[in-house]
């Protein structure tokens, strides 16, 4: 044990400084060029992905040779670049073995360059659990209480920041109506139920339960002025948000077994595969023996420890989209899975009509925010729609019953 100790550490070293030595030679721009185009190639990317990228300034080249995804991010917002977002991300992905062929032979190559450059991010979560207490608020803080004018004009007047549901949808609000509409006939509730809603983003879901079931909805949300928010456009007898984590709701024993229903819009990724365990226990101490959950989650095909670099710095920090690997075993035995859904192409058409909000405000609002963000923002959201549209990424709906078992079957909702 001890002799593979001493050859592994110098191992490392080594492996270190070949890592810190390649990114050296990659800050000259020349040979930097040269290794993305390499790149580009490796991964069957077509060529006219130049038509949607080009570069203005030569230190681009190496940002993007060292921090791939979050070097092209940053050189496009510091103007770096010229970058067409969403055609971009289409043809970077589509058929590639960097998107939608990453799983097959081919892409062996590519696939450990990229666990390299990502390896500091993947190592600190797999390292450390970077969704404590202290750490959720730092989502919170830096990107849900960013403030309110830019979400009220993106959002629209459903002010829900999750996947629409277009199911016979021809507008956004509309599509928007349907997903609370969806999850409520999920929830098979009756008039006077108490429901938690975990996560509760500005309160619009909540209010909608209340309003169309005649429920008493309790949202729990970290997010201060989300909460803000919802208490003054939202709150009523029977409507209730409170500024608490998760956790703390479902320790204090006098909300322990109290709820008919437990629901939770988006929060899922934000928990953390290792805290997957410890929120699902939590969702069941809440719920009574008869209660019912619903989960409406993005969705990983493939597990990943940690977030993309730029999304994890600049959108969501410490947010975690879950895999089934992950998510299965820790409802394993505490629930019996009644239903499962997937409408991952939905968030695409989510997030087209979320970058056309936002550009109509930006234009409206020049000076709201300064042109790097309006960039970053634009990044974010054609960079999501791609991975919809294509279907990388998924939309999950989990309807849970606690186990053991208090009923025969649910009716089937879509």
């Amino acid at each position: 044990m001890r002799r593979c100790c001493r050859i592994g550490i110098p191992l490392l070293v080594l492996l270190a400084a070949m890592v810190v030595g390649l990114m050296q030679f990659l800050q000259q721009p020349v040979y930097a060029e040269k290794a993305v185009r390499k790149l580009v190639e490796i991964g069957g990317i077509p060529d006219t992905v130049w038509k949607h990228l080009r570069v203005v300034d030569e230190s681009a080249w190496s940002e993007i040779a060292t921090k791939l995804n979050l070097g092209i991010a940053e050189s496009y917002m510091q103007g770096k670049i010229d970058l067409d977002p969403l055609p971009f991300f289409l043809t970077l992905l589509n058929g590639t073995v960097l998107g939608t062929r990453r799983k097959e032979e081919g892409g062996a190559l590519l696939g450990m360059i990229v666990k390299v450059l990502h390896l500091p991010n993947d190592f600190m979560a797999m390292a450390m659990n970077m969704q404590t207490r202290d750490k959720s608020t730092r989502v919170t803080k830096q990107h849900y209480d960013a403030g309110n004018d830019l979400y009220e004009v993106m959002l629209g007047p459903s002010m829900s920041y999750t996947c629409a549901y277009w199911k016979d949808a021809d507008s956004l609000d509309q599509a928007q109506k349907n997903k609370f509409d969806l999850i409520f006939r999920k929830l098979e509730s009756s008039p006077g139920m108490k429901v938690a809603d975990l996560g509760m983003g500005w309160g619009t879901a909540a209010a909608y339960m209340h309003e169309h079931g005649q429920l008493d909805v309790t949202g729990v949300s970290l997010s201060e002025q989300q909460v803000l928010w919802a208490k003054e456009h939202l709150s009523k007898p029977g409507l209730q948000f409170v500024f608490q984590d998760y956790r703390d709701h479902c320790e204090d024993p006098k909300h322990q077994g109290t709820y008919d229903r437990v629901y939770s819009i988006g929060m899922l990724e934000h928990v953390g595969y290792k805290n997957l365990r410890p929120f699902f226990e939590c969702v069941k101490q809440l719920l009574k023996p008869n209660g019912l959950a619903v989960i409406h989650t993005i969705g990983e095909p493939d597990f990943v420890p940690a977030s993309d670099p730029f999304l994890d710095k600049y959108i969501f920090p410490g947010a975690v989209i879950p895999a089934l690997s992950t998510v299965m075993p820790a409802i394993e035995d505490l629930f019996i899975l009644e239903d499962f859904q997937n409408f991952g192409h939905d968030y695409s058409k989510t997030l087209a009509a979320w970058s056309e909000n936002s550009k109509k405000f930006f234009k409206d609002n020049p000076k709201a925010y300064t042109l790097e963000f309006q960039r970053m923002w634009d990044y974010y959201l054609r960079m999501c729609e791609a991975l919809f549209a294509l279907r990388i990424n998924q939309l999950w709906h989990f309807v849970l019953s606690p186990r053991p078992a208090m009923r025969e079957r649910i009716q089937r909702q879509l």
